[in-house]
C-alpha cells in the first residue's frame, strides 16, 4: 500500500529540520576553528615555520616565510613554486589543518595537499606536533 502524502511530507520536514540544525552546528564549528587557527597561526605556526626556514637556510637551503591571508608559507629562494604552506581547510566535514606542498621539477610543478596533526583539535597543536609534521614533509621539498 502506498504511503500517505501526509506521512511523506512529515518525513521531508523532519529531514529539512535536521539539515538546518546540522548546518548551524557546522557554522559554529567552523567559526570556532577559525578563531583557534588565528591563535595557532600567530603563536605556533609562524614561529615554528620561521625556525625551520632559518635552520634550512643555515644548511644551504634558503627559504623565506610569509603569511599570506590566513596561512603561513615557507617558499624557496630559488623558486616561488617550491613551497610548503600551512592553512585551515574548512571545506570537509571537520575543519582541519592542511599542508600544501608545491615542488618544481624541471618545467613541471607538482602540488599536493594533505592533512597534518590529525586527531588533534587545532588549539591543542603544539610547536612539537607541528615540527614533527614539518620534518615529515621536508624530504618532498629538499629532494631533487
Amino acid at each position: 500500500m502506498p504511503m500517505e502524502v501526509v506521512q511523506i511530507r512529515r518525513r521531508v520536514q523532519a529531514t529539512l529540520a535536521d539539515i538546518k540544525r546540522a548546518a548551524g552546528e557546522r557554522r559554529e564549528k567552523v567559526a570556532a576553528a577559525e578563531r583557534a587557527f588565528g591563535t595557532f597561526l600567530a603563536d605556533v605556526a609562524t614561529p615554528t615555520v620561521t625556525a625551520v626556514a632559518q635552520s634550512l637556510s643555515a644548511e644551504g637551503h634558503a627559504y623565506r616565510v610569509t603569511t599570506p591571508g590566513g596561512a603561513v608559507r615557507m617558499a624557496s629562494d630559488r623558486s616561488n613554486r617550491t613551497y610548503l604552506e600551512i592553512r585551515l581547510d574548512t571545506a570537509g566535514r571537520e575543519p582541519q589543518l592542511v599542508a600544501q606542498i608545491g615542488r618544481e621539477r624541471g618545467s613541471r610543478v607538482l602540488e599536493d595537499e594533505r592533512p597534518i596533526c590529525e586527531g588533534l583539535a587545532i588549539g591543542a597543536v603544539t610547536d612539537e606536533h607541528l615540527l614533527a609534521a614539518l620534518l615529515d614533509l621536508l624530504p618532498e621539498l629538499i629532494e631533487r
